[in-house]
């Protein structure tokens, strides 16, 4: 007879077996990386000409303050995060509110402000580089339609004062009906009977709308603001194929100065250093954000 300890080693047994894939899955592509990356961080490596890395300490950190291109970049995806999250955090939530007090066609208006969350940034990036286009693309002929000449003749991409807003709404193109479907969500849990209340009190329907409402949305906020700030900051694809970090470095953000100090100069050490202050901005603007709805809550 099989005696309980010998059986629960068998269970234990069976489910690490089952466990076993998935564990070196995250040891192999996510844990390795992470730990290898953070050490590149401390060395210099030519991944053409060094056999190896070679130890430097924190001077990666250090000399990477005194790199222009860098502090062109963390500009820029700074001023790209601030303006691309203000915009889609309260844009997504008029769309919300709007289509919330919709009768008919709720479904039909969700899928349309969704469908461009299937596109592929890469594809985004092609598609509006003609739509933007100075000589045949479609804004510039509708402009030059309305009579707006002035504006109708401008390189939306190539123009230092219009390159950064326009990859700003690029990215909003794609990615604010992700908002609109969480702050749906959270609209239409919002009972009845506190709406109701609200009105027989004599609240308006802003004052329903910012008193009422988002106070009881309040983690749908949260899970909208981190996503936004992620796709923020991490912004790649869309300058890579419409500008290319250009003209000069107007559009070049921390991801795409990061990719091409290491596949175009191949200096990983350096590469690395910049991912890695990628990710402490990334934090920092979670962080913040965090606490500012935290504020709201009180």
């Amino acid at each position: 007879m099989i005696s309980n300890k010998s059986f629960n080693l068998k269970q234990s047994g069976i489910a690490y077996l089952f466990l076993a894939p998935a564990f070196l899955f995250i040891v192999v592509f996510i844990a390795y990386p992470l730990v290898y990356s953070f050490y590149l961080t401390f060395t210099e490596y030519d991944f053409v000409y060094d056999s190896s890395p070679r130890w430097a300490g924190v001077s990666q950190y250090v000399s990477i303050w005194q790199d222009k291109n860098f502090i062109s970049s963390l500009q820029n995806t700074i001023v790209f995060a601030v303006l691309y999250y203000s915009i889609v955090m309260v844009f997504s939530l008029i769309i919300a509110f709007i289509i919330a007090e919709l009768s008919k066609g709720q479904t039909f208006y969700q899928l349309a402000v969704y469908l461009p969350i299937i596109v592929p940034l890469s594809l985004a990036g092609v598609i509006f580089a003609w739509i933007l286009d100075p000589t045949f693309g479609v804004l510039n002929h509708m402009l030059r339609t309305l009579g707006f000449e002035s504006l109708a003749t401008k390189n939306w991409l190539s123009d230092y004062s219009t390159a950064l807003p326009s990859i700003v709404m690029i990215t909003l193109w794609k990615y604010v009906g992700f908002n609109v479907v969480i702050f749906l969500a959270g609209i239409q849990g919002v009972g009845r009977d506190i709406l109701d209340a609200a009105k027989v009190d004599g609240a308006s329907f802003f004052q329903e709308k910012i008193l009422v409402v988002l106070p009881n949305i309040k983690s749908y906020l949260a899970m909208a603001s981190l996503y936004s700030i992620v796709q923020a900051i991490k912004v790649f694809e869309v300058p890579y194929v419409t500008t290319g970090g250009g003209p000069g470095t107007a559009t070049l953000t921390l991801y795409l100065y990061s990719w091409r100090t290491a596949f175009g100069y191949y200096k990983m050490g350096k590469a690395a250093t910049i991912a890695y202050i990628t990710a402490v901005l990334i934090v920092c603007f979670s962080v913040l954000s965090n606490k500012f709805l935290e504020e709201k809550e009180k």
